[in-house]
């Protein structure tokens, strides 16, 4: 289709802005704005203006000789181009929400319920030390390795709740440490309480698989919500 027209010297020479979806752009000769109406990239509906206009006049008003050419399928992209706005971390972010509640969980709630359990469970234990002295080496070796690991958590509590660049790194570390050292110390105190009679080793077994199990869940809540949490991937960046 024919779009070229035959315009004076002076007209040649006269320079357009471009008004389109808020913003402006120019100046632009008037072969210029001929291509960007022949390649779709504005429409006859846009706004224009030249040095002498009183008001922004649409194209078509402006070069009402020219035929505006067929909307093409695909259009190019526009040559003014808009802002839009970042959304890669939109969602919460900042220590807060159950990422918060980890961490009270491994300073304040997990110390306090730990020790407490510790405390019941020797004193609960005494009457038997006399007969079966392997109960007390397990239980002293098993607080030990507790509180080790109480310890662990408490630290890492502290570095993710002042959000450390490495805070994901360091809570994936220490879940894993957390439940493989958990059957660590149950594997071994039950080697240490094979003399017992049979039905305490039992029910020894069967504290330790229930605690275990328990273990489990509690790794792969932590471990997912770290892994696909918005909150964690907006508060912390990979390494």
């Amino acid at each position: 289709m024919r779009t070229d027209t035959i315009h004076s010297p002076a007209e040649t020479t006269v320079q357009y802005y471009v008004a389109k979806n808020g913003n402006r752009g120019g100046p632009f000769s008037q072969e210029q704005i001929e291509g960007m109406i022949s390649s779709g990239t504005v429409s006859w509906d846009d706004l224009a203006w030249r040095e002498g206009q009183s008001d922004w006049k649409p194209l078509s008003e402006l070069f009402g000789s020219l035929q505006p050419p067929a909307i093409p399928a695909i259009r190019v992209p526009n040559a003014i181009p808009t802002a839009t706005p970042n959304t890669a971390h939109d969602g919460p972010k900042g220590v807060g929400g159950w990422l918060l509640f980890f961490c009270i969980a491994l300073i304040i709630l997990g110390p306090l319920l730990s020790l407490g359990q510790m405390v019941t469970t020797w004193e609960q234990s005494k009457p038997a030390f006399g007969l079966f002295p392997s109960i007390r080496s397990v239980i002293v070796f098993e607080n030990f390795w507790i509180i080790a690991l109480l310890v662990y958590g408490f630290v890492v509590g502290c570095m993710i709740w002042a959000g450390n660049p490495k805070a994901k790194k360091l809570a994936k570390q220490y879940l894993l440490i957390r439940l493989f050292g958990f059957f660590g110390i149950e594997l071994v105190t039950i080697m240490m309480i094979s003399d017992l009679p049979s039905e305490m080793l039992a029910a020894g077994v069967g504290g330790v698989l229930g605690a275990g199990f328990r273990e489990v869940v509690y790794f792969l809540i932590w471990w997912f919500y770290f892994k696909k949490s918005k909150r964690v991937r907006n508060t912390y960046r990979d390494n």
